[in-house]
């Protein structure tokens, strides 16, 4: 009820659906006792009953072993019969015979044609699939929350899986590996400008970046899917170029005895033509993508789409953010260290 009540939801199956009449067999443990029987005991004689083959012996034909099987009427039994079948039992120290339908009920009920386990525990599944005008993770969301204020009987308990669980895992390792990303760019940039201060101003941005990936997948009207995120990891390493660039020559500038205000100014000179000619080389190869043409394209359009807006909003701002954040935090002034070797 859950599921048909939600919108975008369709095909809405259960594990129930299949279930089949039986006829259930139930014994009155008090009843069964008077002839010293079991419930077991009752059961197996039923068993015994019904079963329709019986392995007697093996014989050897040409180096062969081949099972002799006896098969006998059991497929004839009716429900008369299973009321009628005499079950051995004792009664008074003495041997006795009772009629099956004295110690038990026998009854028609709807069963599940299968019962299903998970760490000993039964479950039954209800699924249900999303169509083309949902996210499903929108409708998860919504789910999980009349889920939330269900109240379910005791030792029963509901859980969502299926394929917005498998989302949600995956979601999860990326954001991880976008982090490890980032630490190891930062690193591999503390290295390379033997600097603490000049990466943490270059890490500024990948927030812009990501802000311009979101920005495109909100005018595009596309979803945060897996894939989308993995154009944020993508992100995460291409858009530091552009500020490794900046701040590099800015540095080299400052080394050779120009002023902090006209290193940066000189810098936003000379370097803004080969940022944005890298950023535009990977903008425009990755248009094809983004346009969504052809069989399965679906599946890199996010990708595509949170990379060329991330470029283009974070490769704009980072000619103005960057020589900003630099002013503010290189207050010192950045002399050369020679060294004479005949000291």
């Amino acid at each position: 009820d859950i599921l048909k009540n939600t919108d975008g939801a369709i095909d809405i199956k259960s594990s129930l659906d299949n279930s089949e009449v039986e006829q259930r067999v139930s014994v009155n443990k008090d009843e069964a006792m008077k002839y010293g029987l079991t419930v077991a005991q009752v059961y197996q004689q039923i068993s015994e009953k019904l079963k329709s083959e019986t392995t007697s012996t093996t014989i050897t034909s040409n180096s062969n072993d081949l099972a002799v099987v006896i098969k006998n009427n059991a497929s004839e039994t009716t429900i008369k019969d299973l009321k009628l079948l005499e079950i051995k039992g004792t009664k008074n120290n003495k041997d006795a015979k009772v009629k099956l339908n004295k110690i038990a009920t026998i009854t028609n009920a709807t069963t599940p044609a299968s019962i299903n386990h998970k760490n000993q525990t039964r479950y039954m599944t209800v699924s249900a699939s999303v169509d083309e005008d949902h996210n499903i993770g929108l409708i998860s969301r919504d789910i999980q929350s009349k889920i939330d204020d269900y109240n379910t009987p005791n030792g029963y308990e509901v859980e969502l899986t299926g394929e917005n669980e498998t989302i949600n895992s995956t979601m999860k390792d990326l954001v991880l590996m976008i982090l490890l990303a980032i630490v190891f760019i930062y690193l591999i940039m503390v290295a390379q400008f033997q600097s603490l201060l000049s990466p943490f101003i270059v890490m500024f941005t990948i927030p812009l970046a990501f802000t311009g990936g979101l920005l495109g997948l909100l005018v595009t009207r596309q979803i945060l899917s897996v894939t989308s995120m993995l154009g944020f990891l993508i992100l995460a390493g291409i858009v530091v170029n552009n500020g490794i660039v900046f701040v590099d020559y800015v540095n080299q500038l400052r080394l050779d005895g120009v002023d902090k205000r006209t290193a940066l100014l000189e810098t936003g000179r000379a370097r803004i033509r080969p940022i944005l000619m890298t950023a535009m080389t990977t903008i425009l190869a990755m248009s094809t993508m983004a346009l969504g043409v052809g069989m399965g394209s679906e599946l890199s359009q996010g990708l595509s789409i949170v990379t060329i807006g991330g470029l283009l909003y974070a490769t704009l701002l980072t000619l103005f953010i960057v020589p900003i954040l630099y002013d503010i935090f290189h207050r010192r002034e950045m002399k050369k260290i020679i060294i004479d070797d005949e000291d």
